[in-house]
């Protein structure tokens, strides 16, 4: 026992002898960029666990067993260093950057994060690659440069901006766009209002550990713009200045000639008349091509295009007369289009100390459209400061401020205004200018030109012709005379002050404002067509949109030997404001837009919005020698658009990643560059459900008067459990990075979205059909991948490809009980929303092709038996009786962006495609164009592929006119929306940094830019990216934007 006891003491003598056996290692870490010490390395004994992390100054002191031989030294975005300890008791070392791993800093939830130390899903987007997009809007800037992002409705109107989803659809009947954060606030203007060239950064937040501290409006992601701020330096002056060229980028839809277009309308009306009526098919023959008022040119309003009597123009066998010669040929698009000029200003500058910086600039963008009469000029400014007024004060503000006007026409819709859809639809054979008889443009006395109207009974009235399409209406003459414009003019700040304290606090405190007024005006000319019955109409509106943003946030950062630990608590406070007030008149005796004391009242109404939001929040990150990383956050809100009793509600986050290339077992494996793997897991909420008073009994007084007696109906009832949508997010990925070349991001991620806003049925016995209820449940399950490659990299010389794309599925899981008992099933349009379909599948007849003895057109139909099952199916001609089916979704199987970038010393190349794989569109231009016969309606060439003959095999069924059946709407007109699109070109050359100097300059560039330089679809003429929704409108089609320009800075 005696020699146990020895052995035992021995032991601990020897083990306490051993654990003295250290030596004390201090020393400063800097950086070879300026000297400055560097916070967060690791430092640690090489081949143990012995490390510490150096301070906010780059010092360090760490214990070293006696044996130890090297330090390690590294820190993300530098390069690792093993240095010799040789018995040295102070090592101070100099890091020098790694580019090939620089750490990427996202602006982040109330602050700051490095992407290696990142939780969660975000993608960062600099502001070189925004600058080459030429865009009033930063939204159609995003298209392609990040996976995750899906951009959709941008036009080419001037000052348009787009839509954006981030991840798929997040509701149904609320919101699903993203939150816009601007400078550290939710930003509440308009898009087009902020100057691309102020940007500096724009992080993308798409998971919940990203997103969560917005809370009850971060459910649908979180797009943070991050606009430019002062250095320390010298002054610094930048102007930066194009000018280019606007032309349309998609070309119009193939249709007929004219010869084709008489041929086509007199065949659709020989079917009319010989099977949908009780003449023979001798007599419509003779009928149609004779010349009276049913003969063909009669039909078509007296129009004839070539110098044979009306009687002559087609023959029996329905041919044109060869001998016919064509006196005009008038293209109302070539008279519509322009090319338009694009003219981009701007000017900077910039500077600082150590304690103070600034930043300024002022823009002006004109933009004529390649449409006529469309434009967009905008002026804008920002002011920027900040100071150190000492080791423990701060402050920071910025002002900025813009103007602007867009004018335009009413790009929407099948309205005769509508210069796409007029000019798309009108026949070919319909002139622009009235004609003598040899074809020549009738001129009046004072040798103007004299328009056709196509009817009517203003003074362009041309006698015996009146256009069975579009009549009384000529958009050359009418949009110059009519105004439809947006003026906007918006205020933006940004002030806080932030306080360190006992060393290891910051406490910031910062108040935010947007101000937007908006100004409205819609008017249609007292001479023409619309309104010349009421001479003229003018519409003003007038919306000012006020938001209040204060944050008082609380952090504590403290590193302790490998440790790092980081905590945030803060609270804020959102109003915001909105009023709106407009009039319409009639009766102008002059002309003017102006709302004059002669014209008529037709009617006037305003309105006002308050919505409120508070909330208080928490987070924290532990950092375990730049290795393991874990992260979680909480916010708890209240919003004004639910109960008090039910406005209260939490949303969460947890999120960890491991950096296993920090690893001892992979310390040998000098290839890898980068590998992370993380995962996160959380709720969002979005409150944004179109509504601001959707818990409250509502009355409507709307149209409810009766004579001088004014009356009212209930319209909305009482839902006191009304509550936000919420988003569980799961996310679990993995970064990598090999050989200085290759880098890349795969993840996995997956939406639900619970407490859906629907409408639910009430009994008849309310006296109210519906009410709002949070009842449905869908989601959305998807991967992204992006992988960049340096292809080449040597002697100067890079070429580098980067490619990422997205794909996810949609499924609805829960919807609102109907009166039966069974889940709802919602039609609207093309779509029915049911359970276990997407919210993007359409629900339409399914066409069973052309009947090849008659050509009727086909559709499939249910068979039923006794009692209602469906047993099989067969086919129908008459579409009142066929079933619908879904057939197929927009939602698309991949999409994303592919970039190749080349550089040469200092000529630098890039291009962008963006391109999308699968989904379908219900193209409703073509459909338009394929009709049977609508007289004055031009034609899709695809016509000429009709049915003709018994034995014909087709696609297209015979041509009738005003025979409905033939071309419902069907599974007929999808097609496939993919698409490949040359987004952006861009070629740039810096001038020798010899020659440069000597004119007095730091930097001066030139380069030359193009935008929507061509798209691959599957029809000519049709635009995939309208909706997500895969539906087409007569919109503003994208425009082709080519600039050349000059960067020069002083």
């Amino acid at each position: 026992m005696k020699k146990i006891l020895m052995l035992f003491v021995l032991v601990l003598t020897t083990t306490a002898f051993a654990l003295g056996q250290t030596v004390q290692i201090r020393g400063t870490v800097t950086n070879a960029e300026d000297g400055l010490g560097i916070p967060g390395v690791t430092i640690t004994v090489k081949g143990t666990s012995v490390g510490a992390m150096s301070d906010i100054d780059g010092r360090y002191s760490l214990d070293v067993p006696a044996g130890a031989t090297h330090l390690v030294f590294s820190y993300v975005g530098m390069i690792k260093q093993e240095v010799p300890i040789d018995g040295r008791t102070v090592i101070n070392i100099t890091m020098e950057s790694d580019l090939q791993v620089m750490d990427e800093i996202l602006v982040v939830a109330y602050g700051t994060a490095k992407k290696s130390s990142f939780t969660g899903s975000a993608e960062l987007i600099q502001s070189d690659e925004l600058a080459k997009i030429q865009t009033a809007s930063v939204a159609k800037a995003l298209e392609g440069a990040a996976p995750g992002i899906q951009v959709t409705g941008g036009t080419g109107q001037p000052g348009s901006s787009a839509n954006i989803r981030i991840r798929g659809i997040g509701s149904v009947n609320a919101s699903s766009a993203p939150l816009y954060v601007v400078d550290g606030a939710p930003f509440d203007g308009s898009l087009n209002s902020i100057n691309t060239n102020d940007i500096e950064s724009i992080t993308v937040l798409k998971d919940a550990t990203s997103a969560a501290l917005y809370g009850a409006r971060g459910a649908n992601g979180v797009i943070i713009i991050t606009t430019k701020k002062g250095t320390a330096g010298q002054p610094t002056l930048n102007l930066k200045a194009s000018a280019g060229m606007v032309t349309r980028a998609l070309p119009e839809y193939d249709r007929v000639t004219i010869p084709q277009y008489y041929e086509l309308m007199w065949e659709g009306w020989v079917n009319a008349l010989d099977l949908g009526s009780t003449y023979t098919r001798e007599e419509a023959i003779a009928i149609a091509s004779g010349g009276t008022a049913n003969g063909i040119v009669g039909k078509l309003g007296g129009y004839n295009s070539y110098d044979v009597p009306a009687g002559s123009l087609i023959g029996t066998d329905g041919k044109l007369n060869p001998s016919a010669k064509l006196l005009y040929a008038d293209d109302w698009n070539e008279e519509l289009a322009q090319t338009g000029i694009r003219q981009d200003y701007n000017l900077s500058i910039s500077g600082g100390t150590d304690q103070s910086n600034y930043f300024a600039s002022i823009a002006y963008l004109d933009e004529t459209g390649m449409v006529k009469w469309s434009d967009f000029n905008r002026i804008t400014g920002r002011v920027g400061a900040s100071s150190k007024v000492n080791k423990w004060l701060g402050f920071d503000a910025t002002v900025s401020g813009s103007t602007s006007k867009q004018n335009g026409f009413l790009a929407t819709g099948s309205y005769t205004t509508n210069p796409f859809y007029f000019g798309r639809m009108m026949g070919p054979i319909f002139p622009i200018y009235q004609r003598n008889a040899d074809g020549s443009i009738k001129l009046d006395a004072s040798g103007n030109p004299i328009y056709d109207m196509g009817g009517g009974t203003s003074v362009y009235k041309w006698a015996d012709h009146t256009r069975p399409y579009a009549p009384n209406s000529n958009l050359i003459v009418t949009l110059p005379l009519d105004e439809r414009s947006t003026a906007l003019n918006s205020i933006s700040a940004r002030i806080g002050t932030e306080i360190t304290f006992l060393k290891d606090f910051k406490f910031r405190v910062s108040g935010n404002t947007d101000m937007n007024n908006y100004f409205y005006t819609t008017y249609q000319n007292n001479k023409f067509a619309d309104a010349e019955a009421v001479k003229g109409r003018s519409t003003k509106q007038y919306t000012k949109v006020v938001s209040y943003t204060l944050n008082e946030i609380l952090t504590w950062n403290k590193m302790f030997g490998l440790h790092s630990l980081s905590l945030l608590a803060g609270h804020e406070n959102y109003l915001y404001n909105s009023s709106n007030v407009w009039a319409t008149r009639t009766g102008f005796t002059i002309t003017s837009t102006e709302l004059v004391a002669a014209s008529v009242a037709e009617g006037s109404s305003s309105s006002s919005d308050q919505y409120s939001l508070e909330g208080y929040l928490f987070q924290a990150s532990y950092n375990f020698a730049d290795k393991y990383y874990f992260s979680g956050s909480y916010r708890y809100d209240g919003s004004s658009r639910f109960h008090k009793d039910s406005r209260w509600g939490s949303f969460w986050s947890v999120g960890a990643s491991w950096r296993l290339n920090e690893e001892d077992f992979l310390a040998s494996a000098l290839w890898i560059d980068n590998l992370k793997i993380k995962a996160s897991f959380g709720e969002q909420g979005n409150d944004n459900i179109n509504n601001y008073y959707g818990w409250q009994s509502l009355y409507s007084f709307d149209d409810r008067n009766n004579g001088n007696i004014n009356g009212a109906v209930h319209s909305q009832l009482e839902n006191r459990d009304l509550k936000w949508e919420k988003n569980t997010n799961i996310n679990a990925g993995i970064e990598f990075g090999f050989f200085n070349r290759i880098r890349g991001v795969f993840e996995f991620f997956r939406r639900e979205s619970s407490n859906l806003l629907f409408s639910v049925p009430l009994p008849e016995s309310t006296g109210i059909s519906s009410k709002w209820a949070n009842i449905g449940t869908m989601n959305n399950t998807g991967f992204e991948i992006q992988l960049g490659v340096d292809v080449v990299k040597a002697g100067g010389f890079l070429w580098s490809i980067d490619v990422n794309g997205t794909s996810y599925t949609n499924k609805i899981t829960k919807m609102p009980t109907g009166p039966d008992g069974k889940p709802q099933e919602i039609i609207s349009g093309t779509k029915k929303l049911s359970e276990g379909h997407s919210i993007y599948d359409f629900w339409l007849r399914e066409s069973a092709g052309v009947d090849p003895e008659n050509g009727d057109q086909l559709y499939y139909m249910d068979e039923k038996d006794a009692d209602g099952n469906v047993t099989g199916r067969t086919t129908t001609n008459n579409h009142n009786l066929a079933s619908y089916y879904y057939v197929g979704s927009s939602i698309p199987k991949l999409y994303g962006g592919i970039t190749n970038t080349f550089s040469y010393k200092g000529l630098s190349l890039s291009a962008l495609l963006t391109y999308q794989i699968g989904g379908l569109m219900y193209d409703s231009n073509w459909a338009t164009l394929m009709h049977t016969g609508a007289f004055g309606s031009h034609w899709s060439s695809d016509i000429l592929d009709r049915w003709q003959k018994p034995g014909d095999k087709t696609d297209v069924p015979r041509l009738q006119n005003a025979l409905a059946r033939l071309n419902a709407a069907s599974s007929r007109y999808l097609i496939g929306a993919d698409f490949l699109s040359l987004r952006n070109v861009t070629l740039s050359y810096a001038l020798p940094a010899s020659f440069v100097r000597k004119v007095d300059l730091k930097d001066a560039k030139v380069f030359v830019t193009g935008d929507n330089l061509g798209m691959l679809t599957r029809r000519k003429g049709m635009d995939p990216q309208q909706s997500f929704g895969g539906t087409a409108d007569f919109t503003y089609v994208p425009s082709r934007v080519i600039s050349v320009g000059l960067n020069l800075t002083f």
